[in-house]
């Protein structure tokens, strides 16, 4: 027979036991009450067919945490949630970085990717690849260059731990990408290598850092070895040559260029390629065949028809020039480049209208360009307007009082139009800010030489400025030594500006042909102890109608 304490304490036992099973079995239906709301984000997850379907899979798991998850549970929700997000972001980010363009709602997709990746690291801060990803995302236009570094920074680190050789290989030369230091820059492109040997990439990015920076024996070994990897790899073969033709190696560039083509005989750009380096060695004839070739094998390439419109216009070809350019703006209305080669083509020509109309559709679109507003003005002064380029030119001097080019160029419009003490203004100031050109050291000496207003003119000074003009082209320019022959008259030593008047006839009748005449009568001038005299007063020619070109 029991006791009654033993019987008591075997009660009590028993008692304790049960109300801890059922205080446990409380616990635990507190602990799952968001059990339902995860099985429905499991089965969801599964489902899910689209960005929308993985928006429901977080929102459920996130409810399920909220209501409550054991240990276990809590964690694979965590887990679904990480890995909804990165479908989610991946979806999205396809559209920057897996099409050939951007969408152009691309600003507006990395904000909606960023929302996930930071809702991402909440939940887990050593995902790799949404921290390679934000790299990638915050290193686009407008992006954080500080949080894309410290992403990638991150990115290392967990790959490291991972011994992950070829991801981390590639982490570092996304971080080299995002380093403006050169030599931060080269050390992870060779920790890439030093990762992962095998990376072309890597070898190719170094010897891109390596042209950049002008070491490019350096870079010749990395194209090597790359060839080494892959003999036919056209785009190294096409870096090789354009190495070699860096270096005016041009027979290496065309050994290189001929294997491209015997690889890739359908490639246009080999053929163009070829044809740059055909020109550089002045050799014509072959650069013009080869961009045939490229524009058989594929018609109406913009590259190519700009290229060999620009040889014809070289060539003086312009009815050739004028074919190719027309066809290239046909294929692309309003291409810049297009539409400039074509105002010089019909300059060249001649009809300076349709070059002026051209260039000013292009500075529509560029209209702070001081190159083609000093073209502008050049054609205006070639087509009788002066004034019009004196325009032009005092709107360029306005904005940088310092252009000597723009100096030199208004000097010669206003010398033109009679206005000589503006012009000699203008090439004073052109010749302090350019001491050296020729082209100024000689309208300034000349006009100081041959005005007929007595007020302006300055012999001695003249002499000085026309005799370094010369020495500066080696005594060899008939139309400097005319100028000084002028500024000797002008001085009054005739003896002088009759032997420099010979001696640039003699020279005229080779360079300058079509001046002879002028420079035989400046000769019979001071062979009659006389000055030369010139005062040019251009009428403008009237506006024509206002009209805009098809570009």
């Amino acid at each position: 027979m029991i006791s009654t304490r033993v019987a008591t304490s075997w009660l009590v036992l028993v008692l304790s036991l049960l109300t801890l099973l059922v205080s446990n079995a409380t616990i635990g239906m507190a602990e799952d009450k968001g059990l339902d709301d995860l099985d429905q984000a499991t089965d969801l997850q599964l489902r899910a067919q689209n960005p929308q379907d993985l928006e429901k899979v977080v929102g459920l798991c996130e409810s399920a945490l909220e209501k409550g998850l054991d240990e276990d549970n809590t964690e694979f929700a965590k887990q679904l949630i990480v890995s909804s997000l990165w479908q989610h972001a991946s979806q999205y980010s396809a559209a920057i970085f897996d099409q050939p363009r951007p969408h152009p709602q691309w600003r507006n997709i990395r904000e909606l990717v960023t929302k996930d990746i930071d809702k991402i690291f909440k939940y887990n801060d050593s995902f790799a690849e949404a921290h390679v990803l934000n790299a990638k995302l915050q290193a686009l236009p407008g992006g954080s260059r500080e949080k894309a570094v410290k992403s990638v920074d991150q990115a290392i680190k967990s790959y490291k731990e991972k011994k992950d050789q070829k991801e981390l290989a590639k982490t570092y030369l996304l971080r080299a990408q995002l380093r403006e230091a050169a030599d931060q820059r080269m050390a992870d492109i060779n920790a890439a290598i030093e990762a992962d040997p095998t990376s072309v990439e890597a070898l190719q990015l170094r010897a891109a850092v390596h042209v950049e920076q002008g070491e490019l024996d350096k870079a010749i070994a990395d194209f090597e070895e790359l060839l080494k990897k892959n003999p036919a790899n056209v785009a190294v073969e096409q870096a090789l040559a354009t190495t070699y033709a860096s270096t005016k190696q041009y027979d290496k560039a065309l050994e290189h260029l001929d294997k491209a083509i015997e690889l890739a005989p359908e490639n246009a750009l080999n053929y163009a390629m070829r044809a740059e380096v055909h020109e550089a060695q002045d050799k014509i004839d072959e650069a013009l065949a080869d961009l045939t070739q490229a524009l058989k094998v594929q018609p109406n390439n913009a590259a190519a028809l700009l290229a060999r419109s620009r040889l014809h216009y070289f060539q003086e070809n312009l009815e050739e020039a004028r074919a190719d350019i027309n066809l290239l703006l046909q294929e692309r209305p309003g291409f810049s480049q297009g539409v400039l080669l074509r105002s010089m083509i019909e300059a060249a020509d001649g009809d300076f209208q349709k070059a002026i109309a051209d260039l000013q559709n292009i500075l529509r679109a560029d209209p702070t360009n001081i190159d083609l507003q000093m073209q502008l003005a050049a054609f205006y002064v070639a087509d009788e307007r002066p004034r019009k380029a004196i325009q032009v030119l005092s709107g360029i001097l306005a904005a940088d009082e310092g252009n000597w080019r723009a100096l030199r160029s208004r000097g010669d419009a206003l010398l033109s139009v009679g206005k000589h003490a503006q012009a000699i203004e203008d090439y004073n100031a052109a010749v302090k800010l350019a001491p050296d050109n020729d082209g100024i050291l000689n309208n300034l000496a000349w006009v100081l030489s041959t005005s007929p207003k007595d007020e302006v003119r300055d012999g001695k000074r003249a002499i000085e400025l026309a005799t370094k003009a010369c020495e500066v082209t080696n005594f060899e320019m008939p139309h400097i030594i005319s100028t000084l022959a002028a500024a000797y008259a002008e001085s009054g030593d005739f003896e002088n500006a009759i032997k420099w008047s010979k001696k640039c006839v003699e020279l005229g009748m080779e360079k300058l042909p079509e001046q002879i005449e002028q420079l035989q009568d400046e000769l019979k001038h001071y062979e009659e102890g006389k000055p030369f005299r010139e005062l040019q007063e251009v009428e403008d020619k009237l506006d024509p109608p206002a009209r805009v070109l098809d570009t």
